[in-house]
């Protein structure tokens, strides 16, 4: 499906409300979050290589592997590129069970754990317009920790002509979107300031208007 004009604009809004565009501050640990987006592990080795972090932790299952790609999780396809971009191998630690955001962190807490490791602080790295919900779990998962955020340096008409079909990414902005409301809702998420009601019109005119692949079951 090809987005016009009106699609593009609600898009756009929602873009800019999803992605936090905080910068990039030193941490004791990376934390990469798997999925279909591969832009990820660029942003984890270019932030690896200004020494924001020593250490790299990537989390992610089966569930998601980037399109294209042969490798049986999330994790190891992006640990591909962090060696292929000299990412130092006993720098990089991988979870590879999760399925979702709140495993992202119980999970990685747990291979920590395993590795003897304790960091206080960490910088999330993650598909943009995942910012805020990702920020929002982190509050609920891991009070007790310091987690920026950050993801890969791009506008929204970039990333929207990169590989990843456009309607994926319409989709998955309006999913993460609803996805604020339904999962405060539920205690899943601490999202701070409520979703402007707006902006949930907007995600459910997108999905209304066809790109509904990350509908809320």
């Amino acid at each position: 499906m090809t987005p016009d004009d009106k699609d593009l604009d609600r898009a756009r809004r929602l873009w800019d409300y999803l992605r936090l565009g905080a910068p990039a501050a030193p941490a004791e640990c990376l934390l990469v979050f798997g999925g279909h987006d591969i832009g990820v592990a660029g942003r984890a080795a270019e932030l690896y290589h200004a020494g924001i972090a020593p250490l790299i932790v990537v989390s992610g299952g089966s569930r998601a592997v980037p399109d294209g790609w042969d490798f049986p999780t999330e994790a190891d396809a992006i640990a591909d590129v962090l060696l292929r971009q000299d990412v130092a191998k006993d720098a990089i630690a991988l979870e590879r069970l999760a399925s979702n955001t709140s495993e992202n962190f119980w999970l990685s807490a747990e291979l920590l754990r395993d590795l003897d490791l304790d960091p206080r602080s960490f910088l999330a790295v993650t598909k943009p317009y995942a910012e805020r919900r990702l920020l929002a779990t982190a509050r609920r998962r891991w009070p007790h920790k310091t987690v920026a955020v950050t993801s890969e340096e791009t506008g929204f008409e970039e990333y929207l002509a990169g590989e990843i079909p456009a309607e994926r990414v319409l989709s998955g902005l309006a999913g993460e979107t609803l996805r604020l409301e339904s999962y405060a809702a539920n205690g899943l998420i601490d999202p701070g300031d409520p979703v402007p009601g707006e902006l949930l019109d907007t995600a459910r005119a997108l999905q209304a208007a066809g790109f509904n692949g990350r509908a809320l079951p």
